[in-house]
């Protein structure tokens, strides 16, 4: 593929319709370990299909499709896509509710911004994308972390539930049901719950422990 460079005068403009700031749930700061992400484009159906397209990661690392939809001519309206995010150590949070982080790219080209572009300084500000602990997490040595799965009321793993001690500590199960829970915040030989809730469904279960009695031992918590 030959690419042409602008000739003096010309101005090439990119714009990426997105971009994911993702964030470590424990740490507040950038993941770290292999990260993808995945882009889709809605049919005309509804479905979807992944595009193949590459994300391009910025030095601070964010997650942006620098010149997707940039065409010729700006004819017709914007495209729906979705970015999926897949990572070692981690599960994102967002899957609670969705499959992926969805929004519109508008057609543009070297003269036309995208319809939906304010003009600078007035840019759309980045998108938060929380990563939650995956079981592979290494946590430091001294937090206590309590494992286990999410299952239904008949023994059937549940994926996307939310399994969290009070407001302080948060994971997602993977679709294994699969969960590993730090508990950086509970006091040994005082009891707490854990709770589980499944956004999509309304679901919710609860369990008690107490650490460090309950630890190195799988958890089922039940979710109805």
């Amino acid at each position: 593929m030959i690419v042409r460079k602008p000739l003096p005068g010309e101005r090439w403009m990119l714009y990426s319709p997105i971009g994911l700031r993702l964030l470590d749930d424990i740490t507040g700061k950038n993941p770290f370990g292999p990260v993808t992400a995945f882009l889709d484009r809605q049919t005309p159906s509804g479905g979807w299909f992944d595009t193949k397209i590459k994300a391009v990661m910025t030095p601070s690392g964010y997650v942006t499709y620098p010149g997707l939809e940039r065409h010729p001519e700006t004819l017709g309206g914007p495209r729906r896509y979705r970015c999926r995010i897949e990572a070692e150590f981690y599960e994102p949070l967002y899957r609670a509710q969705f499959d992926g982080v969805e929004f519109d790219a508008f057609p543009y080209n070297d003269t036309n911004p995208p319809a939906n572009f304010p003009p600078p300084p007035n840019l759309p500000l980045p998108q938060d994308v929380v990563l939650t602990p995956a079981s592979a997490y290494p946590f430091p040595a001294n937090v206590p972390v309590l494992r286990g799965r999410t299952v239904d009321v008949n023994g059937n793993v549940v994926a996307d539930v939310i399994v969290s001690q009070g407001v302080q500590e948060r994971v997602l199960t993977n679709q294994r049901g699969v969960y590993a829970l730090p508990l950086r915040w509970v006091t040994p030989n005082v009891p707490v719950f854990i709770d589980a809730t499944h956004p999509r469904t309304g679901r919710t279960g609860t369990i008690p422990i107490t650490i460090p009695q309950d630890l190195g031992v799988n958890h089922d918590i039940q979710i109805n």
